[in-house]
């Protein structure tokens, strides 16, 4: 039975991302939860009553990787042919930020992806002291702590830093933020580091991400080692002349270290199709970054059509302003859809919402009973063909209505 405390949206068309459309109806909330999809009411006096009879309804999207803090950036990284020559750009402008401009950055960068429909942020991050600013983001989070250190010696070390700052910082948790683990690559990261990283998540339960295969020279130096990767790694002071390359291709690589199962992997560019059997069997997840990969120019992306034949999950990601010029999520659906136009709209929307959900392991990205309302609106127009079309519409740059965790986000 609804009491005083539930919520009533009345819509023109729900897609729920676990069934059908469902047309002219009602989605009751409680709690902050979905409690009920129902036919329409014409009297609920026992409900507020939220007006969006001439809206489509979805779950919010999910944005599956992004580095928020980065965001000061936008515009000032110059696009380079090396990936290390980028890297060197990046850690050199970003060092001459003011921490006020960061922080600023932030909240636009929150800003731009809330209005176009985001309602779940992975992020990830390296600096404690912008904790605090995240916390106060509207947004679903989950801030995954990256992680560098190639050196074996560094492994314990950098694993106690770690898991000091989540026993630290336990106390800015609440229902919709939650930390994850993020060893930043495998030219990065040692195997002892990331063989210790991944136990530190599975004893905290915590969600576990990687950059992968985002470009091929990261391949090249897996396999044979030199090149400009270990000349950036020693120029940084942090090469171990003790490693040796393991000869493998990434994904091989990662499951040899045990570290692969239930991992969302980001980017994966140029993962080789005979690893997707592999990333099937260890529950791994994919993130592909459309409006990054365009930023740098890049010819090849991961193999989408045959993941999803394979029933892989799939999320969508912006990456940051870095690498990328918007990080509005409608343009990053419209984007991804010109690079792979054999997925289909329907497909899209479902991996910028639930396939999002399932990458990250997360409770959102439906709409059934028992989900967390986090919900997102587009009113409609009498020129829509089919109702998968409208958040592709070229017009569109926002959401006309946003919820979390049962809150209306003001837009």
């Amino acid at each position: 039975m609804n009491t005083q405390a539930d919520l009533r949206i009345q819509f023109s068309a729900l897609i729920p991302m676990t069934g059908d459309v469902i047309e002219n109806g009602d989605l009751v909330i409680h709690d902050g939860l979905i409690q009920s999809i129902e036919t329409r009411k014409t009297q609920a006096q026992e409900t507020t009553v939220i007006d969006l009879s001439d809206h489509l309804l979805l779950p919010g999207f999910i944005n599956a990787h992004c580095h928020l803090s980065l965001s000061c950036l936008k515009e000032k990284v110059p696009k380079a042919e090396s990936f290390c020559d980028w890297v060197r750009a990046l850690l050199k402008i970003s060092a001459e930020i003011p921490f006020l401009d960061r922080l600023a950055g932030i909240r636009e960068g929150a800003e731009e992806m809330i209005s176009s429909g985001v309602t779940t942020l992975a992020d990830y991050i390296s600096q404690t002291e912008l904790f605090p600013e995240y916390v106060e983001l509207p947004l679903r989070k989950i801030l995954f702590l990256e992680a560098l250190g190639f050196h074996q010696d560094r492994a314990r070390q950098v694993c106690k830093e770690i898991a000091a700052i989540l026993d630290s910082h336990d106390s800015h948790r609440n229902p919709i933020f939650q930390f994850g683990l993020a060893p930043h690559a495998p030219y990065s990261v040692s195997s002892y580091l990331f063989k210790a990283l991944k136990e530190l998540a599975q004893r905290r339960k915590l969600p576990f991400s990687c950059h992968l295969a985002e470009f091929p020279e990261e391949i090249r130096f897996l396999q044979e080692g030199g090149g400009e990767l270990e000349e950036f790694l020693i120029e940084r002071g942090v090469f171990d002349d003790q490693w040796k390359p393991p000869g493998k291709s990434i994904l091989p690589y990662l499951h040899s270290l045990d570290v692969l199962g239930n991992m969302v992997a980001v980017h994966l560019n140029h993962i080789e199709e005979s690893d997707l059997k592999l990333m099937h069997q260890q529950h791994t997840g994919a993130v592909f970054c459309p409006g990054s990969t365009l930023w740098f120019g890049r010819k090849k992306i991961l193999p989408l059509r045959k993941m999803l034949g394979l029933g892989i999950a799939i999320g969508l990601g912006t990456d940051s302003l870095a690498s990328n010029d918007s990080l509005n999520f409608l343009r990053e659906l419209r984007i991804a859809e010109t690079m792979a136009p054999e997925v289909t709209r329907m497909e899209w929307l479902r991996i910028a919402t639930r396939g999002g959900a399932e990458v990250l392991g997360t409770s959102t990205g439906t709409i059934q009973p028992g989900a967390p309302a986090d919900l997102i609106g587009f009113r409609m127009n009498t020129n829509t063909q089919k109702y998968e079309d409208i958040p592709f519409e070229e017009n569109r740059k926002q959401v006309d209505f946003s919820m979390i965790a049962g809150q209306q986000i003001k837009i």
